[in-house]
């Protein structure tokens, strides 16, 4: 459960930095504006809030294990002024030290291997010795980035 407070000046905060989750899927119950998707072109938009809704997220171990067909999400959560802001989300993942590779249904001339494999554990060293606000660990397991 994450709360984020009211923010007098919410323009010069965030409550979640940009990011994608590593498990292969989280799943958001939210009770106000606040969570924003980055689009491919680099922009931000909104998730709109749906009374009862819930938001599905594709995380990093479903694009690796799609070969990069599926790409993972990256989003922020950003603060008001007007009202605090809960959202409730559940992570699914592998165990942690499960290697998760790309599905060889999915790998062939065509579309050669993407990715090589990565665990939980392993993305818990990544974000403990990297800035991930500048690299993020899917892209330290991209075969030619």
């Amino acid at each position: 459960v994450n709360c984020y407070p009211t923010c007098p000046e919410p323009d010069l905060v965030l409550g979640m930095p940009p990011h994608s989750d590593y498990g292969y899927m989280t799943i958001i119950l939210q009770n106000h504006q606040g969570l924003e998707i980055m689009s491919h072109d680099r922009k931000w938009y909104e998730v709109p809030v749906r009374k009862g809704a819930l938001v599905i997220q594709i995380g990093d171990q479903m694009e690796i294990i799609s070969n990069g067909l599926c790409k993972s999400l990256v989003h922020r959560a950003t603060v008001n002024s007007d009202t605090d802001r809960i959202s409730i989300a559940s992570l699914h993942s592998l165990a942690l030290e499960r290697k998760v590779g790309p599905a060889s249904e999915l790998v062939d001339d065509q579309h050669p291997l993407s990715y090589t494999e990565g665990s939980f554990s392993g993305f818990l060293d990544f974000i403990s010795n990297n800035d991930i606000m500048q690299v993020r660990y899917i892209d330290a397991l991209k075969k030619n980035p």
